[in-house]
């Protein structure tokens, strides 16, 4: 997030609560009520901009204005200029408390990014850490075999202090990392791992290490004693000895990239367990406003033309004329709130893609996205009818489908930290947002809404008056539809077998 927009907000923040005897207070108040709409909107065009290049950044800023219109605090802006232009200044201080703390929680929100940038930073400098670490091990096991294949060791000596020589900086490396420190203040401590002719190898006890160090820094520190008591042998030409020694060092690395995967693991479960949260809450919020809209469109549909039963005489047509103007009134403000719930998919969607590990959620989810769509447009259009109830319900179920696989997404997450070994084999492939089971589920339950569809397509193909147009849209998306989900089973396979 950039600087600017991070003090853009904080100063909004520390001006809108103003000390009473400022006058005129609504007129100030009416001031930060417009600078905040202002930034609203900074924050819709700023995600626009970076829904194609920073997907991830798209989403954290839709997710502030989602988070914005569920406070309700351009609203309480304007309430609050209102009670301020009528003196009621305790009611008002009240407000002002209230709106801080969400301002405050907005501002985490915002400042989020650069919590999961400085994540993100920390992953890869360990992933880098890990490759060099790796290329260490390769060349000391091929040290150890040139030891066995020779009776002459003074070249092999050179490689080997060598390598103890670039072990010894990516062990300074390791130390400014702030997973894997702490870093040691006292140098000196750290003498008889830099330099070979400080202390004889046979008065240093290897498996003596600094305990302040984390285990990753103890497994080099032995890693790099054993080197150079390996490089010591080596002088002495006595070969079992430094071939010994070597493999005590081999598996003392192999311990410290043990414990550098540990960590990489570590923070990406910290990372999938936020998302998971994030998404939980996100389609809860979804399915609540879902529901709550099916619900005011299930009694709107009593009031449709169709079944007011109507009479002949003038007042029963104008009473009809005058319920229809308040049901289409009614409808519209629900196109208005399904707009809302869009935009939370939207923001959703991004996060899906930008994971990337969990494909069968994001169709089931741009399906209940495209189901939305088309609820908007018939509440815009006045058709509060059983079709539209239909199509609501749609949305419904791929919500609570979709809570339901999250909620054991979660258990599964929350399991893994649990079980979690020192040294246990696993990576990037072994954490998926959702398992292979739930994404399977998934992809049945998706498949049986494109046949649900497709029978409801081809019954109201016959009907008389139908729309062809919208009719031949819908049958063409089904097609993209029935085509994603193949591709995702074809990834999923793929992914087994490899």
């Amino acid at each position: 997030m950039s600087k600017k927009l991070l003090l853009f907000t904080l100063a909004i923040f520390s001006c809108s609560f103003l000390p009473a005897q400022e006058s005129p207070l609504s007129q100030r108040q009416k001031q930060l009520s417009e600078r905040y709409s202002q930034l609203e909107n900074v924050l819709l065009r700023m995600a626009e901009i970076n829904a194609r290049t920073n997907p991830k950044r798209a989403a954290l800023l839709k997710k502030v204005l989602a988070e914005s219109k569920d406070r309700l605090i351009d609203m309480r802006f304007d309430e609050l200029v209102a009670i301020l232009a009528k003196h009621r200044l305790t009611e008002a201080i009240d407000g002002q408390e209230t709106l801080e703390r969400d301002l405050a929680e907005l501002l985490k929100l915002l400042e989020s990014e650069n919590r999961a940038g400085r994540r993100d930073a920390e992953k890869e400098k360990i992933a880098k850490l890990i490759r060099e670490l790796d290329e260490l091990i390769h060349r000391e096991k091929a040290i150890r075999g040139k030891t066995q294949r020779s009776d002459r060791f003074e070249a092999i000596e050179k490689e080997q202090a060598d390598v103890r020589d670039r072990a010894d900086k990516l062990s300074d490396k390791m130390s400014e990392s702030q997973e894997i420190g702490p870093r040691s203040d006292n140098r000196s401590d750290n003498r008889s791992d830099r330099d070979p002719e400080s202390d004889d190898p046979d008065e240093v006890d290897p498996e003596e290490v600094d305990k302040s160090r984390s285990p990753t820094q103890q497994a080099m520190q032995k890693g790099m004693r054993r080197m150079r008591a390996a490089g010591k042998r080596l002088r002495e030409s006595k070969k079992a000895e430094a071939i010994e020694e070597q493999e005590e060092a081999i598996s003392e690395l192999q311990k410290a990239k043990a414990e550098l995967e540990k960590i990489l693991r570590q923070l990406r479960e910290e990372e999938l367990m936020q998302t998971l949260l994030w998404l939980d809450a996100r389609v809860k919020k979804m399915l609540r406003a879902e529901k709550s809209i099916h619900s005011q469109t299930e009694n709107a549909v009593g009031f449709a033309p169709g079944n007011e039963g109507g009479g002949g005489n003038v007042e029963t047509n104008a009473e009809t004329e005058e319920t229809i103007r308040a049901r289409t009134i009614r409808l519209s403000r629900l196109a208005a709130d399904q707009s809302l719930v869009i935009v939370d998919a939207d923001a959703a969607l991004i996060v899906l893609r930008e994971d990337g590990t969990a494909q069968a959620m994001g169709e089931s989810l741009l399906q209940a996205r495209f189901d939305m769509e088309e609820v908007r447009l018939r509440l815009n259009r006045g058709e509060a009818s059983p079709t539209t109830l239909r199509v609501e319900q749609a949305v419904i179920d791929a919500l609570e489908e979709m809570l339901e696989a999250l909620d054991l997404a979660k258990k599964d997450a929350e399991r893994r930290q649990q079980q979690q070994q020192p040294g246990a084999p696993g990576g990037p492939a072994d954490q998926r947002l959702l398992n292979i089971l739930s994404e399977l589920k998934m992809i049945r339950l998706m498949q049986a809404r494109v046949y649900e569809r497709t029978q409801r397509y081809e019954t109201m193909l016959v009907e008389p008056g139908a729309d062809l147009p919208a009719l031949q849209t819908g049958v063409e998306e089904l097609a993209r539809q029935q085509t994603r989900i193949g591709r995702i089973l074809n990834s999923i396979e793929i992914g087994k077998n490899e």
